[in-house]
């Protein structure tokens, strides 16, 4: 009985994370999560030669939340670039476990991939999700672990799938959060929102799955949502990392709200590139970051290695 209402719990984690103009039927949920666990099956039998760590503290506060996961190449010729990546879930579920996939498909790839877990709503609201995961940043960037483990301090990109996007987004756009570690924010090589909803919480053409989310994790005060838009914190003379933005079309307001963002990037003169891909679910989005056929995957190994490009 334990087992199947985990595995129903968890189904319903990456239906959520679907967005609400992804049709998905009610006998979908545990198709969703069955495909989940083939995909990890699948790269998992593809991977060789690959490390993890798992539940590393990056605070020693003894909160449950406060771990990460590593994966890495068992061998490294030459300091790897660094992915750290935040799980989406609407700010309220999901898990750094089910970034396994995503994990093992980068550090195939040459890059030591690290994933945290950080305080979820509604227990908790907001800032805590984005400091738990500038701590988590600061924990690979400042404190050396990332050279420790075989890491380039120069090449730290950050990414994140649905509210991990935005996250990752507010992270790379207010200097507030790492500035506690002593980090800027125009130190990191880029920054990679993969379809979020919510680079503006302000919006009022936000859908309503999306809405509701951002009242539990933000609450309703306009000055907060405001602060924890990333769109508002874009402004000339402050130095930002390069931005690879990814929407798909399937969901017209939030593919708006990505290329709005870019644009106002550009305009201060950040190196920004905006995907819009087609054909694409919410959950088809996270799932194309482990494929290097798909336009997701194809770009990022692009932007992390762009001297491989032929």
């Amino acid at each position: 009985m334990k087992q199947t209402c985990a595995i129903i719990l968890l189904a319903t984690v990456f239906c959520l994370t679907a967005g609400a103009q992804d049709s998905i039927g009610h006998g979908g949920l545990l198709k969703l999560w069955a495909k989940k666990k083939q995909d990890e099956k699948k790269v998992a039998a593809l991977a060789t030669n690959v490390t993890a760590k798992l539940d590393v503290p990056y605070l020693s506060d003894g909160e449950p939340a406060h771990k990460l996961d590593i994966y890495l190449p068992a061998k490294k010729d030459k300091p790897l670039p660094v992915l750290v990546h935040i799980h989406g879930g609407g700010w309220e579920i999901g898990d750094k476990k089910l970034m396994k996939s995503t994990g093992l498909f980068y550090a195939m790839q040459g890059v030591l991939f690290i994933t945290p877990n950080y305080r979820l709503s509604p227990k908790f609201k907001h800032p805590a999700h984005v400091e738990d995961c500038a701590a988590a940043l600061a924990w690979a960037w400042a404190f050396q672990h990332a050279t420790e483990l075989g890491g380039d301090k120069t090449k730290i990109f950050l990414s994140g799938h649905s509210a991990g996007a935005h996250l990752a987004a507010l992270l790379g756009t207010d200097p507030a959060y790492l500035q506690k570690f002593g980090l800027k924010i125009g130190d990191l090589a880029g920054v990679i929102p993969v379809d979020t909803a919510s680079l503006d919480l302000t919006a009022d053409d936000n859908e309503k799955l999306v809405k509701g989310m951002v009242q539990t994790a933000f609450g309703e005060d306009p000055q907060v949502l405001k602060a924890a838009s990333p769109l508002h914190h874009v402004a000339e003379k402050q130095r930002y990392p390069a931005f690879l933005i990814f929407n798909t079309t399937n969901r017209a307001a939030a593919a708006e709200g990505g290329k709005k963002f870019a644009d106002k990037l550009k305009s201060v003169g950040c190196a920004v590139r905006f995907v819009p891909v087609a054909n694409h679910t919410h959950g088809e989005m996270a799932s194309g970051m482990y494929d290097a056929a798909d336009p997701v995957g194809s770009a990022i190994l692009d932007f992390i290695f762009p001297d491989a490009k032929t």
